[in-house]
């Protein structure tokens, strides 16, 4: 487990980003804690609504200009500052 906090982890569960271990411990939390039940169950409506909004289908040609631009753009380093940004 990497957090001793039990409390620290609503917003991972709710995401569905626990590692198995941490998800059981939590759930055991989560059956005696109000506090922790009612803000994953904000969490997990707020991303639900994000999810909603975020969901707009992207334009036809996108598609090819990605596939084109594979090719010619060099991927950076880690850590490594891009140079100039590409709209």
């Amino acid at each position: 487990m990497t957090t001793t906090d039990l409390h620290a982890l609503t917003g991972a569960y709710a995401l569905h980003a626990l590692p198995d271990d941490e998800r059981a411990a939590f759930e055991r939390h989560l059956a005696g804690c109000s506090s922790c039940a009612r803000e994953v169950a904000e969490f997990t409506a707020t991303a639900a609504r994000l999810a909603l909004a975020a969901s707009v289908p992207p334009r036809p040609a996108l598609r090819e200009r990605v596939l084109h631009r594979i090719g010619t753009v060099r991927q950076l380093p880690p850590g490594a500052a891009p140079l100039h940004r590409v709209r």
